[in-house]
């Protein structure tokens, strides 16, 4: 009980005899009407006169309370809980804890309660800042890092994805932009991947070895993706820029087999290289890679290879796919968005149906994250399906709808060989220049299985159903080795070599790797692909012996 002044004390007791005094002549009052109401059975009047008894008691009890409180000196709460508990009927309580006052008016056990909420908030936050703090340390340890890519995980099951591929792609042409971007040539960009002179280094010296398979991952029906890694982890032992391949080696039936694949990857992400394959029914590699190959195994590989390699130099690029040729311009948009390259990146795809459309999740995704990376496809055969984007071939009309002013920029292309001529031909007509046009032919090498012979010509017709054979109208002569072999019009050189067992060394087998060059020392040839072919070469007389063909006699080094 606080002390009390005499005069507060006066105040008190005069208040509280009042209160009883009043109480006692409204009971008196009602009791009295109480008798009457219920001598002329009046219930009205009943509940009146009990009200006014009611209130009469609460009067002469709230007095009498005021009057003990002062005699005992308990405290006002603890009277004001006490007959609170009485008019709801609650049994009395136990020295409560909130008898005994505490700072600020509170009690102790409230104030040991909200300290003890406070240090779990407290120690709480702390705990969620730690958290936060590791958090962005491992972020930047891992932007930061050579890799620039997590580590391999748990192998999944042979032929099935270990990682979900970013959500599909929306159709249509980019939207204009400043023209003052056009024609500025961008500012270096910091990044993890290697320098243009490190990976043309590599590219001379390739290295060969064993990589695993960390994961596999199903672009379509019929092209798979194999993303490879160093078996004993870290970073991929060789280096490349948008545009290399890799070569890819197995025995097969007691022979070794070689296919190159263009490297789908980006050069920033250092802790693994990724090629993505059609299945093709004639081809060896391929059909051993999906067939066969599950993740866990080991693949031979020789990397980095190739002459059609992307830089970033360029102010603003267009790239031009068809089919798997993709894979090259999948490197090169992956490489600029992960550097943030400030300028306009156009990329049109052609696909033979939308079940065909390779990295279309992942498209969908680039584009949304990039401003600048415009993407718009067209679909061969799109009846039957929900495609809503354009259909056809890559035309003129589609090229001009899709990009602005494209005679003033750099166009990379890829794709099947009839797909590029006549690219060529509608970016020609489009006023594009041809030195600014880079090209890279793709598909399986044409021409017979190596050690094919060429026959010599034979009178008679062929018989209905089978493939006529090849004819021999010339002879090559292979001055290293000693040997002439047979040399039909539609053979190349390497196929005449493998046939009569002459070494010569390839890798892509489709023009663009320059692992199979050569001299001629006698005769001209024609090469319908020369990609891998430097033209300062080709004046010295060296030629691509996978492309080499000739209807006249030839001598070669070899």
């Amino acid at each position: 009980m606080p002390a009390l002044t005499a005069e507060a004390r006066r105040v008190i007791e005069a208040e509280a005899e009042r209160r009883i005094g009043w109480g006692s002549q409204a009971i008196t009052s009602g009791q009295a009407r109480l008798h009457h109401a219920l001598a002329t059975n009046d219930t009205a009047a009943v509940q009146q006169a009990t009200a006014g008894v009611r209130e009469g008691l609460l009067l002469l009890e709230s007095g009498t309370a005021a009057l003990r409180a002062i005699e005992v000196g308990t405290a006002p709460r603890q009277l004001a809980m006490t007959w609170f508990r009485d008019q709801l009927g609650l049994p009395p309580t136990e020295a409560s804890p909130t008898a005994d006052g505490g700072p600020w008016g509170l009690s102790w056990y409230h104030l040991t309660s909200m300290i003890f909420l406070v240090a779990f908030l407290v120690g709480t936050l702390l705990i969620q800042h730690a958290r936060m703090r590791r958090v962005s340390a491992l972020v930047e340890r891992l932007s930061a890092a050579p890799a620039g890519g997590p580590a391999p995980g748990p192998a999944p099951a042979p032929g099935e994805p270990s990682e979900p591929r970013p959500p599909a792609l929306p159709t249509g042409g980019p939207s204009d932009f400043p023209a003052s971007l056009v024609g500025t040539v961008p500012a270096p960009l910091a990044s993890t991947a290697p320098s243009a002179a490190a990976a043309t280094a590599a590219a001379r010296r390739p290295w060969s070895g064993k990589l695993r398979v960390a994961a596999i991952f199903r672009e379509t029906p019929t092209v798979k993706t194999f993303r490879l890694v160093e078996p004993g982890g870290g970073d991929v032992p060789f280096t490349f820029m948008p545009g290399h391949f890799l070569t890819v080696s197995a025995e097969l039936d007691g022979k070794t087999a070689r296919r190159s694949y263009t490297i789908a990857s980006s050069p920033t992400q250092r802790s693994h290289v990724e090629v993505t394959v059609k299945r093709e029914e004639q081809g060896l590699i391929s059909r051993h890679l999906h067939d066969r190959v599950a993740v866990g195994e080991s693949v031979e590989v020789s990397a980095p290879l190739g002459v059609f390699t992307f830089m970033g130099e360029e102010a603003s690029i267009v790239l031009i796919a068809g089919g798997v040729g993709i894979t090259p311009m999948m490197s090169v948009a992956r490489y600029l968005t992960d550097r943030s390259y400030p300028c306009e990146i156009f990329f049109l795809y052609g696909a033979r149906s939308p079940e065909e459309f390779v990295f279309r999740e992942e498209l969908e995704y680039l584009q949304k994250r990039h401003a600048n990376l415009h993407v718009a496809a067209t679909m061969s055969r799109a009846e039957g399906t929900a495609w809503m984007g354009a259909t056809g071939p890559i035309s003129k009309e589609f090229i001009a709808r899709s990009v602005p002013e494209i005679a003033r920029r750099r166009v990379h292309l890829c794709g099947p060989p009839p797909m590029m001529e006549a690219v060529r031909a509608a970016l020609a007509e489009l006023g594009v220049p041809k030195d600014q046009i880079k090209t890279e032919a793709f598909g399986p090498a044409r021409g017979v299985a190596p050690g094919t012979a060429a026959p010599l010509p034979s009178c008679g017709l062929a018989p209905v159903g089978k493939t006529i054979p090849r004819i021999a109208t010339a002879e090559v002569r292979f001055t290293k080795s000693g040997k002439t072999g047979a040399l039909a019009p539609d053979q190349t050189v390497l196929e005449a070599a493998e046939v009569i067992g002459v070494e010569i060394d390839y890798s892509c087998r489709v023009g663009i790797c320059g692992a199979c060059k050569v001299r001629l020392l006698e005769g001209a040839v024609t090469m319908e692909v020369e990609e891998g072919l430097p033209p300062e070469e080709k004046a010295r007389g060296v030629i691509l012996a996978c492309q080499a063909k000739s209807v006249g006699n030839l001598a070669v080094e070899a």
